[in-house]
């Protein structure tokens, strides 16, 4: 198991000044043995860049100190207890007073069984702080048939600290070669030699635009190229397997749920538009005209489905374990997330989009979607991630205080 760790603000109180290195040093042994978590304290005023401060209380009668030093502070909160010297008791007292002022707070409780839940707070707080340093690349717009899919940018900045430059598509348009090195590979059905050349072509301008910017995750209203003659397909899902999140149409939610799977599964997702839903067997077809060949097992080279131009890809994807992930809301207050399976068989119709997965979902989660839409784009992790994703959103993005779990 992968030590984790996390720098923390130890708080004592004063009659335990001068015995506060002792009886700091067991709980950080205790974490480090049995939750495979090294606790680093430093300075309250240390963890000024962390997404999700974590403080550790060391004693009873430390419930002023951490009101007073987390006044003026708007993130999330994590706060550590243990199980001597009265800190839980502290603990309990301070998050019931922080959610009372209006502050996000998640107590864990360092024990043995509290080590998946530490762990996926880690994971929370790695995804959080990602977001924070991505830089990116709006080109071309949302479109237009995403009315629930365009959260201000001022949201985004606010609660993820996410960056997002927004930049015309005559910016792409313009950087276009006249050719490219690298020709899109795979068996081809009605694209010939010049719509592979167009697809690189679209790729070499997108890498020059994300460099000359410096960006490092893009969304593009791929539907405007089309006037062109060309698509994006291609090059988005070649961008996605290198490690740059890469989504269509404009959709922001839908980027943030790539960059999401890039985080935490180390691979890219796959952005798609739930096609069918079968209510009774908890069966979703999710289709779209690119997908990341790094999830696929097959795939060969297509027109786009909507215009017949240019080039796309159809792929069967590999069957095994998803999360299906949804932000939504015009502040992303919302969310829909669900733990399921990509089956071995998998659509192939010509009147969808060309890339058909079926998704296998628990019982009610399919009505759900129906009942509680949050838009169109949903995108498909590799693994489960349900519980670290529903953590990630309690704490960074839904409104209103909880108590957590």
């Amino acid at each position: 198991m992968e030590m984790k760790h996390l720098p923390v603000a130890v708080f004592g109180a004063p009659l335990h000044d001068e015995g506060q290195r002792d009886l700091v040093q067991p709980v950080i042994e205790n974490a480090k043995n049995y939750l495979g978590v090294e606790l680093c304290p430093v300075g309250f005023e240390n963890l000024a860049s962390e997404p999700l401060p974590a403080l550790l209380l060391l004693t009873g009668g430390t419930e002023a100190a951490v009101l007073s030093a987390v006044e003026n502070v708007a993130r999330p909160l994590l706060v550590l207890s243990h199980s001597t010297h009265n800190a839980l008791p502290a603990a309990l007292e301070t998050v019931a007073a922080l959610h009372a002022r209006g502050h996000k707070a998640q107590l864990v409780h360092l024990e043995d069984s509290s080590a998946r839940v530490l762990r996926e707070l880690l994971l929370v707080r790695d995804l959080a702080r990602a977001l924070m340093h991505h830089r990116v690349g709006l080109i071309g717009g949302v479109s237009p048939w995403l009315v629930a899919s365009s959260p201000g940018r001022d949201v985004l900045q606010r609660k993820l600290g996410l960056h997002v430059l927004e930049l015309q598509l005559s910016e792409l348009v313009d950087r276009l070669p006249l050719s490219a090195p690298i020709l899109p590979e795979g068996e081809g059905e009605d694209v010939g030699d010049e719509d592979r050349a167009d697809a690189a072509r679209v790729m070499t301008a997108l890498e020059e635009l994300l460099s000359s910017h410096g960006l490092t995750a893009v969304s593009l209203a791929c539907f405007g190229l089309l006037q062109h003659k060309l698509t994006a397909c291609w090059a988005l899902s070649s961008l996605a397997d290198r490690g740059i999140p890469a989504g269509c149409e404009g959709d922001l939610p839908g980027l943030i749920g790539l960059i999401a799977a890039q985080e935490l599964a180390g691979r890219p997702g796959f952005l798609a538009n739930p096609a069918d839903i079968d209510t009774s067997h908890g069966r979703i077809t999710l289709a779209h005209c690119t997908v990341p060949l790094s999830l696929a097992h097959t795939h060969r080279l297509r027109t786009h489905f909507e215009s017949g131009l240019g080039l796309a890809v159809e792929a069967k994807l590999l069957p095994g374990p998803y999360t299906l992930a949804r932000f939504g809301g015009r502040s992303l207050e919302h969310s829909f997330f669900v733990d399921g399976s990509v089956l071995s068989s998998q659509g192939s119709k010509e009147d969808l989009c060309r890339t058909q997965a079926v998704f296998k979902v628990p019982r009610g989660a399919a009505q759900r979607l129906l009942h509680t839409p949050l838009g169109n784009h949903h995108v498909l992790i590799p693994g489960h991630w349900r519980r670290v994703l529903e953590s990630f959103h309690e704490l960074f993005l839904a409104e209103g205080v909880g108590p957590g779990r």
